[in-house]
């Protein structure tokens, strides 16, 4: 037989396990729909093509690199123009004097021997980096977000009689994916 004390923990201990048992008279499931879309996007950013000195009396060209940086979504298709620049004459890019105003330092752009991300330039590139058709560079498309880095080969033609000075231009980058 059970003592008053026991008696009224058994009744305690029944009310709290009733208390936090569920009753329902039924239950039912719905499926709940989850979904994004991702675009294709890619974003862009450069690292200038800096000549230094030239030198017009010296005999050999003036070549160095700089680069673009492209960091796209995975799948994304980039194409990258590079513009003729301000100064352009004939499809010739040129840096202007940036004291007199008058003078012109032609240049030339190239693209990278292989679409492969930091290929070092030759210097023997020969198709130039431009703004249409061929002469826009098409890597291939991404296969993660890390950002992938081309060179921009660059090149003063050797021998151009210009005055002594500074010289300089802007080239609009774009990426269209």
């Amino acid at each position: 037989m059970l003592n008053k004390k026991q008696l009224s923990l058994l009744c305690i201990s029944a009310s709290l396990f009733a208390a936090s048992g569920s009753v329902f008279a039924g239950s039912n499931t719905a499926a709940l729909n989850v979904s994004a879309t991702v675009a294709s996007s890619c974003t862009i950013s450069t690292l200038p093509v800096s000549f230094g000195s030239y030198n017009p009396t010296n005999p050999a060209d003036t070549t160095t690199s700089g680069s673009v940086t492209l960091t796209c979504v995975k799948n994304s298709d980039p194409i990258v123009s590079l513009d003729f620049g301000q100064n352009a004459t004939a499809g010739v890019r040129a840096m202007k004097d940036t004291v007199g105003g008058v003078e012109l330092l032609s240049y030339h752009l190239y693209q990278p021997s292989s679409v492969v991300p930091n290929t070092a330039c030759t210097f023997n590139e020969t198709v130039a980096w431009g703004n249409a058709g061929a002469e826009q560079f098409d890597p291939p498309a991404a296969t993660s977000i890390a950002p992938q880095t081309y060179n921009i080969c660059g090149k003063i033609s050797a021998g151009q009689d210009v005055a002594a000075g500074s010289y300089q231009d802007t080239v609009t980058a774009q990426v269209d994916f």
